[in-house]
């Protein structure tokens, strides 16, 4: 899956002259430009609408004849994403919402859910930094949740540099297309991690959107299982919100393992858009993780 750009809506229709939108629009363009090729680009709105500050909108932008090739830089990195953004956003309580500075942030949260990269227009100083801190609140067990969360940020080609490793493991990410390549290649990815044989199942018909998702958080998992391994904890640290299951929900958490006796597989990381939940256990013998389902919350 190409590495994903999402435009931090926070970041436009600020009030500024146009000369100084004009040289906002050089150096977003500049940003996208300096991200790897297969990078897109998605957006909350369609990009004529998107008010570049108050009353100036990207159309009126695009149609000065002395902006006709950045307008098609951008246009060429939205045209080959796979996913809208409406594809990608939380669609329920249980996702939550992110805010920044007490504003709801669509884009922040969307880069942050989907481990992708938020892109700004360099129109205020909350922008001029490189990871951008925000408030993630969700419901979960009817309680409202809340955590402080970062997210990666640029709005400016030297921005980029500093998120030169991370680019690298997405050029890999890039590779895998489908839920069945993440099976077929589970031992070289997760070296930490079995997987019951029911799994193949489940990411063999993964939804396109959650291909990424799904290999960031066994990824997670992987590397949160292999540190349990060296430092020979009492639990792993984990890399994303990761709990056990309540009582009562317990029981549709059993699987039958391996050996084929029925276990229970409650531990659970969370994945968006929607419930996605990768279901799996731990086995204490060899530090190890046993996946055993992957898929939307169990029970819904």
């Amino acid at each position: 899956m190409p590495v994903l750009l999402v435009l931090n809506e926070l970041s436009c229709a600020h009030q500024m002259p146009q000369e100084s939108v004009g040289r906002a629009m050089e150096a977003f363009v500049a940003t996208l430009r300096a991200v790897e090729s297969a990078a897109v680009l998605v957006t909350s709105e369609k990009l004529p609408n998107i008010e570049l500050a108050q009353g100036y909108p990207m159309s009126r932008w695009a149609a000065d004849g002395r902006n006709r090739d950045l307008w098609r830089a951008i246009r060429l990195k939205q045209s080959r994403a796979p996913f809208t953004f409406a594809e990608l956003e939380p669609v329920g309580p249980e996702d939550g919402e992110y805010r920044h500075e007490g504003v709801l942030a669509k884009g922040l949260g969307v880069a942050h859910g989907h481990e992708g990269l938020a892109v700004s227009l360099a129109t205020h100083g909350n922008w001029s930094k490189t990871s951008v801190g925000l408030t993630r609140l969700w419901i979960e067990a009817d309680q409202v949740n809340d955590a402080e969360v970062v997210v990666r940020h640029a709005s400016c080609a030297d921005h980029v540099d500093s998120h030169t490793d991370w680019l690298k493991t997405c050029e890999l990410d890039a590779t895998v297309e489908s839920g069945l390549q993440i099976w077929t290649r589970r031992a070289d990815y997760f070296p930490s991690l079995t997987f019951l044989a029911r799994v193949q199942n489940d990411l063999g018909t993964l939804t396109p959107q959650w291909v990424r998702p799904v290999l960031i958080r066994l990824r997670e998992l992987d590397m949160a299982i292999g540190g349990w391994r060296r430092t020979g904890a009492a639990l792993p640290v984990w890399g994303s919100h990761t709990t056990g299951e309540y009582e009562g929900r317990r029981r549709i958490c059993e699987f039958e393992d391996m050996d084929g006796v029925t276990q229970v597989f409650d531990w659970h990381s969370r994945f968006t858009p929607g419930h996605g939940r990768i279901h799996f256990r731990l086995v204490s013998a060899d530090r190890s993780a046993r996946v055993a389902y992957i898929g939307r919350k169990l029970g819904v």
